[in-house]
């Protein structure tokens, strides 16, 4: 119990507080908001260039989750390197002084994390001046030798997974009473409708309506259901699957075919950040191009 009360104590005076605009939270002198959730059993902290195992939940100001470790793997953790800070006020200030086991949660602003940290754009729901929650737990502090274990035995899941997905695909090939053609991107698509004219090329502003179903007939989403098609330039990074993307280029005005996706030009080894969709899923995608608006 001495323990216990004299690690808060240090890991208040640590981060230097400041009286906190968050209710709960405290501040700290890199502008990092943060609130001590759980002490862990651990006495071992990080140092530069130890790999840190985390679990780590994401959130809006409305508490409302839109990603999390437990989605990624099987593990439900990600292994981050222990560097310097990506920006002031990250999250990462405060991985310093935690001890293995240790929960925390933070407040950090959206800009900064996604464009130092996750090295892209704001997700469409995110603006400049939001903040994100961040629940971090620190799992397991490792050294060189322990991640090149951890990232051996990852690559021999991978590999296991990799050739389940192949396995499945082709089982649905074998027993499915249509002929899907295969094209050189792994991809395999059937045409349901002609279309007519010119097809899309980059920079073209596309309207389509699709929906996605895993390979047992489960739909997982729809634009149909929602009553409104999506609306993207092609080519621009981040707005659809590569998948999507690559099939769409294939179809013109007025076409719709249903393609056979793998994972890695779907939502990949982490799967989609809904959790909806597993890792390593192969999808398909019934595709309807209705307009292209050339650039």
């Amino acid at each position: 119990m001495k323990y216990r009360i004299l690690y808060i104590l240090l890991f208040i005076t640590v981060l230097s507080c400041k009286d906190p605009v968050y209710k709960g939270y405290t501040q700290s002198d890199s502008g990092l908001y943060y609130k001590l959730q759980a002490i862990g059993d651990g006495g071992k902290r990080p140092g530069i260039g130890d790999y840190l195992q985390l679990r780590i939940t994401y959130k809006t100001s409305s508490d409302s989750v839109f990603l999390d470790s437990y989605s990624s793997n099987e593990t439900g953790t990600v292994i981050l390197p222990f560097n310097h800070s990506s920006f002031k006020g990250s999250f990462e200030d405060g991985l310093e002084i935690m001890n293995e086991g240790d929960s925390v949660s933070f407040i950090v602003d959206a800009n900064n994390l996604f464009t130092h940290f996750f090295k892209t754009k704001l997700p469409y729901f995110l603006e400049r001046d939001n903040i994100v929650k961040m629940d971090v737990k620190l799992v397991r502090i490792l050294d060189a030798e322990e991640y090149k274990k951890k990232v051996q035995e990852y690559e021999a899941m991978v590999a296991d997974r990799d050739i389940e997905e192949q396995r499945k695909l082709q089982t649905y090939l074998d027993t499915n009473q249509t002929h899907f053609s295969f094209f050189s991107s792994g991809m395999y698509y059937l045409p349901l409708a002609q279309g007519a004219g010119e097809g899309p090329v980059k920079g073209d502003l596309v309207q389509v309506n699709y929906k996605g179903y895993f390979l047992d007939g489960r739909p997982f989403e729809s634009t149909y259901d929602r009553g409104q098609p999506l609306e993207f330039k092609l080519g621009e990074q981040g707005q659809v699957l590569k998948g999507i993307e690559l099939a769409i280029s294939l179809l013109n005005k007025g076409g719709k075919a249903k393609f056979i996706i793998p994972s890695r030009l779907a939502f990949g080894e982490e799967g989609s950040s809904t959790g909806i969709v597993p890792p390593f899923s192969t999808v398909i995608y019934e595709i309807e191009l209705l307009s292209i608006n050339k650039k």
